[in-house]
């Protein structure tokens, strides 16, 4: 018989000790003058070298805070200034996920990964995760500018053009190339109309909120009520293979229209965003796989695991920083566009991981892609605050 109680107090402990060391590390980072997220990310990335792994409550309860905060972003922001937004986002998005399909086949051939392998780590690198990105740029200043916008909108494009790519990648795993490619269009256009739909839906709905939150003399029922539609619709962006943190951010955007109940809503769930967002970053770190690390053959595999890393920096890099040039943003705004776009997260595991199930991926490849988070996680954030400074 399980002992219920137990287990209570060893996740009640593993959450305070981590929440305790993200504050204490903080304060180590901020005297480097590095943004908070680096220290989150670094006490990820001990935890598999002293042997521990992350309860799944930890886990759970990150991905609560991770959702949460960019719902919260979304109702800082506007839906019509997104929109506006998009003319810019989107050439941005489009030279990123077209860097990382068009540089990698050619590099992979040359390492003799073969067409499938390379169009698969291509798909992979197309996926962005700005989330880290968000954050450093928050705690800079720096969220609300064009830059920072631009990073925002592309992240949403980028989401549906990978959607559309992983449909097109399990096409190529089953033997049906041709029918898949020929519905890229469809799915990625179905994918933003999705997400489009549920913001303008959402600012619809803030009309009859605004006036029921207007009557209420008690807070809770309000927030009760928000926080329900954001977990009821984060799950049916699971079920259509959509993010649920971007998905949150429509919310967000489409609430934001009403500034009062904003407001409201920002100030309720900041202690969620306090207390949950850092368990987010810290898993992510810890997702680094020790035993991968250590039972692959570096002699032999070395050059394609640095390669994939390489091309994990350059094809966001250079495929963001062009178009931003041309769209008329600087030289320093533009490599802050390019930067903020490398890291990936949960969208390229879930690619290199169907690759690899499915025999396309080889060991070397998919080890690259894993020790590229935690490769990102931390250059990333320092990086953009010395562009800044």
């Amino acid at each position: 018989m399980v002992d219920h109680t137990e287990i209570q107090y060893e996740w009640f402990i593993e959450i305070a000790v981590l929440l305790i060391a993200a504050r204490l590390m903080e304060g180590v980072v901020e005297r480097l003058r590095q943004p908070k997220v680096f220290a989150w990310i670094i006490i990820g990335l001990a935890l598999p070298f002293l042997g521990y792994h992350v309860s799944i409550v930890t886990s759970l309860l990150g991905i609560l805070g991770i959702i949460v905060y960019l719902f919260y972003i979304g109702l800082e922001g506007s839906l019509r200034g997104f929109l506006k937004g998009l003319k810019t986002a989107g050439p941005v998005a489009f030279g990123g996920v077209a860097a990382a399909l068009l540089i990698p086949i050619p590099v992979g051939l040359l390492l003799g990964l073969g067409f499938q392998e390379s169009f698969a780590l291509g798909v992979a690198l197309g996926a962005t995760s700005v989330t880290l990105t968000v954050k450093t740029m928050e705690e800079l200043g720096k969220l609300h500018s064009r830059e920072g916008q631009a990073i925002l909108g592309a992240a949403v494009v980028d989401d549906v053009l990978g959607l559309a790519l992983l449909s097109t990648l399990l096409g190529i795993t089953e033997g049906e190339t041709v029918s898949v490619i020929l519905t890229i269009v469809e799915i990625a256009v179905l994918a933003f109309a999705v997400w489009f739909g549920i913001a303008y839906a959402f600012q619809k709905v803030g009309k009859p909120l605004y006036r029921y939150f207007s009557r209420l003399s008690d807070e809770a029922p309000g927030l009760t009520l928000t926080f329900a539609i954001l977990l009821i619709f984060s799950y049916f962006a699971v079920q259509l293979r959509l993010s649920s943190i971007l998905l949150a951010y429509a919310l967000g955007l489409g609430l934001s229209t009403h500034r009062y109940i904003a407001k409201k809503v920002e100030s309720l769930m900041y202690p969620l965003i306090v207390l949950f967002t850092p368990l987010f970053f810290i898993d992510a770190g810890s997702l680094l796989n020790v035993e991968e690390l250590f039972g692959i053959n570096f002699g032999k595999s070395l050059v394609v695991i640095i390669t994939v890393i390489i091309l994990g920096f350059l094809t966001k890099l250079i495929g963001c920083y062009i178009p931003a040039r041309l769209l008329g943003f600087s030289h320093r705004d533009s490599l802050v566009i390019g930067v903020g776009m490398v890291p990936r997260a949960e969208v390229m595991m879930t690619v290199a991981l169907a690759a690899k199930d499915s025999g396309i991926m080889g060991s070397s490849t998919y080890l690259g892609l894993i020790l590229l988070l935690p490769i990102t996680s931390l250059i990333v954030p320092p990086l953009i605050a010395k562009l800044y400074r």
